[in-house]
């Protein structure tokens, strides 16, 4: 993401639930979606899977937006 989306999700989040993204990411991923759609708006929400998919992609990590969605809402998925 760029600088100031990554900035505009950081503080959504962290108003929303007093803790930062970053923890998300790292702690909790199968949360992340959920958070993002409550911090963002499911449009938004949306828009950062995707933006966030797109990146995976021109980075090497081929996967599909269903696959990342799975990571990113089902504890399971982590194993």
């Amino acid at each position: 993401m760029n600088f100031s989306l990554r900035i505009l999700v950081h503080y959504r989040v962290l108003a929303a639930f007093g803790k930062p993204f970053d923890y998300f990411l790292v702690e909790e991923p199968w949360r992340v979606y959920a958070v993002l759609e409550k911090a963002l708006g499911r449009h938004n929400a949306e828009l950062v899977i995707n933006i966030l998919t797109d990146w995976l992609r021109r980075n090497g990590c081929n996967v599909t937006r269903d696959q990342l969605l799975r990571y990113l809402t089902a504890r399971e998925a982590w194993g």
